[in-house]
């Protein structure tokens, strides 16, 4: 028995390390129906255990398949009973379905699992334009050659991954059935000749045939880790297409709510602690409430729960700004509500003492930008100008040069612009942005100065009302060898 050392104590456990430095104890309580119990993450070089419930890990054979970064030091309550279910649900073979609101929880806890059993990963955002090729076999044209090649959901199949499927309500009902028979059965006809079959038949072929024969066959073996995670919305609440009920039934479904709302607040607390705790504990009622019954009712669409992290890393830099500014950048009810709907909002706003007050400031301008010191090639240094003072903070930055100089011979300034470009400047440091506008109002014109003093390529991207979402990931060039862009 080794000697445990204490690392780390907090309010949601206490992390051991052994005196070899494999053995990693993390003790977490919980209340679960009514009983105080106790949950572990135990890994002993091959085991995770949580609970109960223990998972042998495998040495993955492309560990550049393996989500990472996605496990954090701690993890809230509700995230660790929604780890323990699917490895429950991973070790009877069978597929999942994390259903719940928008946002990226339901991908995190996903990715996470994955993380935690070191298992690799095939993924697919569904939508409208998916068809049953970028499921099964693509059919491409290489060197003057036609062949087949395997998509997503066969590589998982005969790779033994884990083939999670975002956005199943976006997908046309005749797609998804062509997974039923994988999915039950596992089993699948592909169009290059090849027939899929489960490991369990397969296996029992092998036993009066060689392998080379089922190979002549074109009998694939499915690998006995494969297994399925889907992501979707309930529809309705929703809009989307509803699932039917054969795909419904492969599935075994769970409810991923947003975090509780004591433990969004301990994470709330842990990132902003240059805020009062009054402060955070009145965004997240506003935006709590927002999300209620009664507020949907009213017609008001669901407030982005998951960004309220990204706001408050905000004002935990700059404190003195207004929160109902920040808010109006998660939330910009201005534009896409009606009179009605805006007063709803401002009315919860004055609920939670998040209005505007004398006290609270906004960004001016952005006063200095120039490359980070030391070892970070891709980091930059920008000073924002606000009220009197001046705040320094780091944000990612491209590879050209930065532009230090506020002067174009293209674009002349307004304060509005400068204002703008500052608080585009803050929204970077932590989170990707969407701006909004009328047509002709200069949103082309700020985002390229924006990348103009960062460093930034452009790459345009025009998006109409039947663009394909193929057009994003690859764009495709006929010449004499048929060969792909």
């Amino acid at each position: 028995m080794h000697t445990l050392q204490c690392l780390l104590g907090s309010k949601g456990g206490v992390i051991f390390s052994s005196s070899r430095g494999k053995n990693i104890i993390l003790l977490v309580s919980s209340w679960f129906h009514g009983l105080n119990i106790y949950l572990f993450s135990l890994f002993l070089g091959d085991t995770v255990t949580i609970g109960d419930v223990s998972f042998k890990l495998k040495t993955p054979k492309n560990p550049e398949f393996v989500p990472q970064n996605y496990m954090t030091d701690s993890l809230a309550q509700a995230i660790v009973h929604h780890l323990r279910w699917i490895m429950q649900k991973d070790l009877l073979g069978q597929d999942v379905f994390l259903i719940g609101p928008p946002g990226p929880l339901r991908r995190s806890i996903a990715m996470q699992y994955l993380e935690l059993t070191k298992r690799e990963v095939e993924y697919i955002a569904l939508s409208r334009d998916t068809t049953e090729t970028d499921l099964k076999q693509r059919r491409e044209i290489r060197d003057g050659s036609a062949f087949y090649l395997d998509q997503c959901a066969v590589r998982a199949a005969t790779e033994g991954r884990i083939l999670v499927l975002e956005g199943l309500e976006k997908a046309e009902r005749n797609v998804l059935p062509v997974l039923n028979n994988l999915l039950e059965n596992r089993e699948m006809q592909l169009e290059d000749g090849r027939f899929l079959m489960s490991a369990e038949r397969y296996d029992k072929l092998l036993q009066s045939h060689t392998k080379s024969e089922l190979d002549a066959w074109k009998i694939v073996r499915v690998s006995e880790d494969f297994r399925v995670i889907a992501l979707g919305l309930p529809v309705p609440k929703y809009s989307g297409n509803p699932l039917d009920p054969p795909l419904r039934s492969r599935f075994q479904a769970r409810d991923v709510y947003h975090l509780p709302f004591k433990d969004h607040l301990q994470l709330l607390y842990s990132i902003g602690s240059n805020i009062s705790t009054e402060r955070i504990s009145q965004l997240l009622s506003f935006a709590t409430t927002l999300c209620s019954q009664e507020s949907f009712t009213l017609g008001l669409p669901d407030f982005p729960l998951d960004s309220l992290s990204a706001a408050v890393q905000i004002l935990d830099s700059f404190p003195m700004m207004s929160v109902q500014h920040v808010v109006d950048r998660l939330y910009p009810y201005n534009v896409f509500l009606g009179k009605e709907g805006r007063t709803a909002v401002k009315d919860a706003l004055k609920r939670f003492e998040l209005q505007d007050s004398e006290s609270h400031l906004l960004p001016q301008r952005i006063t200095k930008v120039e490359r980070a010191h030391g070892n970070k090639p891709f980091k930059a240094d920008v000073t924002v100008q606000i009220g009197e003072k001046e705040v320094t903070f780091q944000v990612p930055a491209g590879t050209g040069l930065l532009k230090k100089h506020s002067r174009s011979d293209t674009f002349i300034k307004t304060s509005s612009h400068n204002q703008l470009l500052a608080e585009m400047m803050q929204s970077h440091m932590v989170k990707d942005m969407c701006l909004i506008g009328g047509k002709g109002c200069g949103k082309t014109v700020i985002a390229k100065e924006f990348a103009d003093i960062l460093g930034y390529s452009i790459e345009p991207i025009m998006l109409y009302q039947h663009f394909l979402l193929s057009l994003l990931e690859c764009s495709s060039k006929i010449s004499s060898h048929c060969k792909p862009k």
